[in-house]
Formats: structure tokens, C-alpha cells, sequence
């Protein structure tokens, strides 16, 4: 009769394998090296448009009024909305660089809003900003 040893039985192996984990390893370094990446240049080409904004700021401004009963004023004078696109054309093409700073009331709903805007958009002004106005008088 064969004698068996405890050589000869199945041991248990407890390794760990290095490979899988090497692989986990790298492939965390490269996603944060692009994320890294990614944000830097997120961040440079906000930077750089800030700059370009800079340098080609308006040279002067015009107020558009929007009342609560949507009356425009333009440059403290009343319009019509369908005379509105046409006469800041004409401003536009004498001042490139004219900005319109539109004031509204605070009741004034975002598809009112959206409107005036198409209408800067269409005279092709490039310079715009939005102030809500807290007084009454609106």
C-alpha cells in the first residue's frame, strides 16, 4: 500500500496577484492625467476669451426700457417694437462697438425677455447686458 504524505495533497495558495492590480493602478493615473488635462484647458480658453472680451469692450452704451405694460424706451425716448430693430441697426452701424444695457422689471417674463434679445440679436448688436430694476417707476 502506497503511504501518502502531506507533500503530495493540494496546498492553498494565499498570493495576491500584482498584475490586475498594476493595470487598476494605470489606468487611475491616466484618467486623472485627463481630467487634469481637460481642466486646464477649460480654464485656458476661459481665460483667453475674458481677454479677448477685454480688449473689444464698448465704446459707448445705450439704455433700452422694457416697462411692466412692455413699452419700450430707447435712449430715454418712446418706440415701437416694430421700429425698434431698425432704429438700433442704424445706431449699430454708426458705433460698431455700441452696447445696449436692457432694463427690465422684475415681473418681466422670460419669453419677454427672450424677445427683446432676438430683437438685439437681429440689429446685430454685440455688446448687451441685463439689469432688473427695483424701482416703480417701471
Amino acid at each position: 500500500m502506497k503511504r501518502l504524505s502531506s507533500r503530495h495533497l493540494p496546498r492553498l495558495v494565499a498570493e495576491v496577484q500584482v498584475v490586475p492590480w498594476l493595470d487598476l493602478l494605470l489606468m487611475f493615473v491616466l484618467l486623472m492625467a485627463v481630467f487634469s488635462t481637460v481642466g486646464i484647458q477649460g480654464r485656458g480658453s476661459a481665460e483667453a476669451s475674458l481677454q479677448a472680451g477685454a480688449d473689444r469692450s464698448p465704446k459707448a452704451t445705450m439704455e433700452l426700457r422694457v416697462a411692466k405694460d412692455l413699452k419700450l424706451m430707447l435712449a430715454g425716448k418712446d418706440i415701437e417694437h416694430q421700429a425698434l430693430i431698425g432704429e438700433l441697426s442704424r445706431q449699430v452701424a454708426a458705433a460698431p462697438e455700441l452696447g445696449v444695457v436692457v432694463v427690465i422689471p422684475p415681473s418681466l417674463s422670460a419669453p419677454q425677455l427672450i424677445q427683446v434679445m432676438d430683437a438685439l440679436r437681429s440689429a446685430k448688436v454685440r455688446h448687451t447686458a441685463v439689469v432688473v430694476s427695483t424701482s416703480s417707476a417701471n
